[in-house]
């Protein structure tokens, strides 16, 4: 005895994609390229101090985060040595 399965495939089309989303796209990269987020250099130093801070705020309620994050911010000053 055998058993024969059959399967029906449906194919869909993709749609074509739109005439202005092309030329909108090329003038909001145009746009975007113009405007540009101003830039702050924040030293190694402050960004440890700021986690730092994060911690001794957990340090009472998740003394085991806090000291992972007391790690991190040795760690991550360390990179500028």
């Amino acid at each position: 005895m055998s058993t024969a399965t059959t399967f029906d495939v449906l194919h869909i089309d993709t749609p074509a994609t739109p005439r202005g989303s092309l030329i909108a796209a090329q003038v909001f990269a145009r746009i975007a390229g113009w405007v540009k987020a101003p830039v702050s250099k924040v030293s190694r130093a402050s960004e440890a101090a700021i986690v730092r801070e994060m911690a001794m705020s957990l340090q009472n309620t998740d003394p085991g985060f806090a000291a992972d994050l007391f790690a991190a911010a040795a760690r991550h000053e360390s990179l500028d040595d």
